[in-house]
C-alpha cells in the first residue's frame, strides 16, 4: 500500500494498487465542502454548484488514483500530461464554480484573506503565475527529481492545483472585484492561453531525444515508443489546454449575452408607437 503515486521501476501490470493518500485528500475536500455548504438554503442554483464541485472532485480522483496516477508518474509522458490537464486546468474551474456566492461574501469580510486574494488573483499576476508555474513544473530536470518520491510527486500535483485555482479565480470568483476585467477582457485572458506556446511544449514536440529520463528509462508498455509518447504529450499540452480554454471562452460569452438580455428594457417607449 502506498500513500501517493511516485516513480516505480517495476514492469507495469493492470493489478489494482491502493493509494490511501489520494482517497484521504479527495475525501477531505468533499467533507469540507459539504460541511461548509450545509448552512445555505437548498436551491436549484446550489444543486448545480454541488454538481460542479463533485465533478471537479471526480476529475481530481481520476487523475491522481490508479490507473492514471501510476501510469502518469512512472511510465507514460502522455498520461502525465493528461493528469496536468485534469488537475491543473479543468478541475480548478469546476471546484470554483461549485462554491456558493455566500461563501465569497464571507471572504470579503476577512481583511487578511481579501488582501492575499487581491495580490494573487489580479488578472495579470494570475496569468503570469499560472504560466510560469506550468512551465517550471514541466521542465525535465524538475519533473525527474520531484516524481522520485511520494512527497515530491504530491507537491507537484498540489502546485498544479493551486496554480489552476489562482488562474481561474479572477474569471469565476466575484471576490475580490475587478471592475475593469470585463467579459471581453476575460475572453482575451483565456484566448491568450490558447495561442501561447510554452517552452515545454516545443521541447516535447520537436526534440530529437527523450526529454524526461523518467519515461526514457521506464519499463515499456506494449509497443509504445518513448518518442511517440513524448510527442503525444506535447500535443496534449497544447491542444488540451486550448480546448479547455475555448470552453471557458464560450461560457463567458454565453453569460455575457444572458446578462445583456436581462438588462434590455422590456417595455416599448411612446416614441416608437
Amino acid at each position: 500500500m502506498r500513500w501517493w503515486c511516485s516513480v516505480q521501476n517495476t514492469a507495469w501490470t493492470w493489478a489494482w494498487q491502493p493509494y490511501v493518500g489520494v482517497w484521504l485528500f479527495i475525501s477531505a475536500l468533499g467533507a469540507g465542502y459539504f460541511w461548509q455548504v450545509r448552512r445555505y438554503e437548498p436551491t436549484l442554483l446550489d444543486a448545480r454548484r454541488k454538481i460542479y464541485f463533485v465533478s471537479g472532485l471526480v476529475l481530481l480522483w481520476a487523475a491522481l488514483d490508479w490507473p492514471l496516477g501510476p501510469l502518469g508518474v512512472s511510465y507514460l509522458a502522455s498520461v502525465h500530461m493528461l493528469q496536468y490537464l485534469l488537475v491543473g486546468v479543468a478541475a480548478p474551474a469546476l471546484l470554483l464554480l461549485g462554491i456558493p456566492p455566500e461563501a465569497f461574501v464571507r471572504m470579503r469580510k476577512n481583511t487578511r484573506v481579501l488582501k492575499t486574494l487581491e495580490a494573487l488573483t489580479h488578472p495579470v499576476a494570475a496569468f503570469l503565475l499560472f504560466n510560469v508555474v506550468m512551465t517550471v513544473t514541466h521542465w525535465p530536470s524538475v519533473v525527474d527529481v520531484m516524481m522520485l518520491s511520494q512527497v515530491g510527486s504530491f507537491a507537484l500535483d498540489m502546485t498544479w492545483l493551486a496554480a489552476g485555482l489562482v488562474f481561474w479565480w479572477s474569471v469565476i470568483a466575484p471576490v475580490p472585484e475587478w471592475p475593469r476585467f470585463s467579459a471581453m477582457f476575460k475572453v482575451a485572458y483565456l484566448a491568450l492561453n490558447v495561442v501561447l506556446v510554452r517552452p515545454p511544449f516545443a521541447l516535447l514536440l520537436f526534440s530529437k531525444y527523450p526529454a524526461y529520463a523518467t519515461y526514457e528509462l521506464a519499463p515499456p508498455i506494449g509497443s509504445i515508443h518513448v518518442m511517440d509518447d513524448q510527442q503525444l504529450a506535447g500535443g496534449l499540452m497544447k491542444v488540451g489546454t486550448a480546448w479547455i480554454m475555448a470552453v471557458g471562452v464560450a461560457v463567458v460569452l454565453y453569460r455575457w449575452h444572458k446578462q445583456r438580455e436581462v438588462q434590455k428594457p422590456t417595455g416599448v417607449s411612446q416614441a416608437t408607437l
